[in-house]
């Protein structure tokens, strides 16, 4: 989420934004906060925001977390759970593309209930996550990307946006605009590359001074201990 984060804002759909929280859609969820445009920005839980109190269970081990309704992973098995049919044996993103395929298919097609459905659902839960970042964070943008999030594409986030900004303050949501991502599956890749030079800028271009190592904290050599036994 970070690099992904730090790519859009230097390359992509975050370019000339004074804030922004760029989402990552791929097996899971989460999101990178950038209040500076030159700087890293902040990774965020955000998968494991709650949503349902009580809800679904999270891989993390807890209940009700976003996650557990919007990863590409809670996806494919609500879809298994209203009936749905992945092709056998494909992996995640073949089989999400086929979710999206049923939910939107072309040339006049009928659209698969239990995918659309499941959509709708799934809409409403980012609505209200996405809500969340808004009010607490106020960006000037959101924007979506990772495998997942460009597989679903603008149609699902037009849905998405329409939810979110029923359930955000006002204000804020007045002033934020939502989005995809402009750099494709390669972001990350390009983030990466990049997240040492936003380290040394945030320095003010200067090294990394590094000062005496000082005694390490009683609990860490108790951690320690524990591990070796």
């Amino acid at each position: 989420a970070k690099t992904l984060g730090q790519a859009e804002m230097w390359f992509g759909a975050g370019r000339g934004a004074s804030s922004a929280v760029v989402v990552l859609f791929g097996s899971g969820v989460g999101a990178c906060v950038t209040t500076d445009p030159i700087g890293p920005g902040r990774a965020l839980e955000w998968g494991h925001l709650k949503v349902s109190v009580r809800g679904r269970l999270c891989r993390c081990g807890a209940r009700g977390c976003l996650e557990a309704y919007a990863g590409a992973e809670a996806l494919l098995a609500r879809w298994r759970e209203a009936g749905g049919r992945p092709p056998h044996g494909a992996d995640e993103e073949t089989a999400l593309a086929a979710f999206v395929a049923a939910a939107y298919p072309g040339d006049g097609a009928t659209a698969d209930p239990a995918a659309v459905a499941v959509l709708e659902e799934t809409a409403e839960y980012l609505g209200a996550g996405f809500a969340d970042l808004v009010n607490l964070f106020q960006p000037e943008r959101i924007l979506v990307g990772g495998w997942a999030g460009l597989l679903l594409g603008t149609r699902f986030l037009a849905a998405v946006e329409e939810h979110a900004r029923a359930y955000a303050l006002a204000y804020p949501a007045a002033r934020v605009t939502m989005g995809m991502g402009l750099l494709g599956p390669e972001a990350v890749t390009v983030g990466a590359a990049i997240l040492p030079l936003a380290d040394f800028f945030a320095r003010g271009g200067r090294r990394e001074e590094s000062g005496p190592v000082g005694e390490a904290p009683a609990w860490a050599e108790t951690v320690r201990e524990r591990a070796a036994r």
